[in-house]
């Protein structure tokens, strides 16, 4: 006998029984969190169904299978067990089947009895998703199977198997299921123009055409201004500020600098009529206890090999000349900077080249060469001539005597 669980969970007879079980620390089965327990709003599950519009690339987030481990399952007399029942791997086979976008998918698992920031410990489906560094929308869509492995007695223990069959005393039967499925739409937050995306955020520009753009990354860590034409085209728009701890062992140790990281991911090229101005913002706060002259700091740009190039003179610092204080650039594709309070060695060595052998001429110490072949001939001849000559010169010498 199989059937399919539409996901009662006895959500209605636990709210009916204690308001307690749905305190402030309480799961919501309705609800979907991320790792620190905080409600994911764009996506929520009804009816066994998990729906997302729009979802963040590169995200992880938790649906509640349950409200507890202990929640009881019902449906219907001939089905009577908990959460913690389904989950166990010895009573049912877990199951993804993925149908559209199934690469937007790192991996969907079983996580039980976790505590998710202050809430009570349940078990969910943990969604991992991939990074995705485009404009578009991507569909993705599949079904999630917790399957009986046996049918279950009331009172064995999990994982046991029993060659009973009685019906009355059936947890469940054999072949029973329960399913969930999904149906996420993946991409890109959209930011247009006088926007102000936070830095990290995965955002994508749609610029106003024909005007004048602007976009400020954070609290005035970058800013962008250009002209769009009738035909600008969307590009991704992430600033990441991260450290990067090999450019610092490289480059930043050695001298004791102190660095400040602004990556353009994916290094876009922005729409615009002429060069557009890319200001990156002061990175300090005034009250902080170090705080380096603008003026007289350098400013590097990182190629794809990992090499840095000295681009200070490219720039222009100006407190109210731009969208906000800093370093200042006319450009078309946005780059990987650094900006240093010290001067980095950035020398590219050049690869050593070795100097060929001296090669002694052979002499052959007033023995006969041997005949061995024509490059030995050749070796003959020339010993030959060299001997005619030097006895050429003694005559001649001795004649000028």
């Amino acid at each position: 006998m199989k059937k399919v669980l539409s996901l009662v969970l006895a959500l209605a007879c636990v709210l009916s029984l204690s308001a307690v079980a749905f305190a402030a620390d309480a799961v919501d089965p309705a609800k979907v969190y991320n790792g620190d327990g905080e409600e994911v709003s764009d996506i929520s599950v009804a009816a066994n169904v998990i729906k997302g519009d729009p979802v963040e690339p590169a995200s992880t987030f938790y649906v509640p299978i349950s409200p507890a481990m202990d929640t009881q399952i019902k449906d219907g007399d001939d089905v009577d067990f908990t959460v913690e029942d389904l989950v166990d791997t010895g009573n049912f086979k877990f199951d993804v089947d993925k149908d559209d976008g199934a690469k937007l998918i790192s991996k969907i698992s079983v996580v039980d009895d976790k505590k998710l920031g202050s809430m009570e410990r349940t078990a969910y489906l943990k969604f991992e998703l991939k990074d995705v560094t485009d404009t578009d929308e991507h569909k993705s869509t599949g079904t999630i199977t917790f399957k009986a492995k046996n049918y279950k007695l009331a009172g064995c223990k999990p994982g046991s198997k029993t060659e009973s069959s009685s019906a009355n005393d059936a947890k469940w039967t054999d072949n029973y299921e329960v399913t969930f499925k999904y149906n996420l739409w993946i991409s890109n937050e959209k930011k247009g123009n006088d926007d102000n995306p936070d830095v990290g955020d995965r955002v994508y520009m749609d610029p106003d055409k024909n005007d004048t753009n602007t976009l400020i990354w954070g609290d005035d860590r970058a800013a962008l201004k250009f002209e769009a034409d009738d035909d600008a085209k969307k590009f991704y728009a992430r600033l990441s500020t991260s450290n990067m701890s090999d450019i610092y062992a490289e480059y930043g140790d050695p001298v004791d600098a102190d660095l400040w990281f602004y990556d353009f991911v994916g290094h876009p090229t922005v729409p615009a009529t002429s060069k557009a101005t890319l200001t990156l913002g002061i990175p300090w706060d005034e009250d902080d206890d170090y705080t380096p002259d603008p003026e007289n700091c350098f400013i590097y740009e990182l190629d794809a090999d990992g090499y840095l190039t000295d681009v200070t003179s490219k720039f222009t610092y100006s407190e109210d000349d731009e969208e906000i204080p800093g370093w200042s650039i006319r450009t078309r594709q946005l780059g990987t900077y650094i900006v240093s309070d010290t001067e980095l060695d950035v020398t590219v060595d050049e690869p050593e080249t070795s100097e060929p052998a001296d090669v002694e001429t052979p002499t052959n110490n007033g023995k006969d060469i041997p005949n061995t072949g024509s490059s030995d001939m050749v070796n003959v001849a020339l010993v030959a001539a060299v001997v005619s000559l030097a006895a050429a010169g003694a005559v001649a010498f001795r004649k000028v005597k």
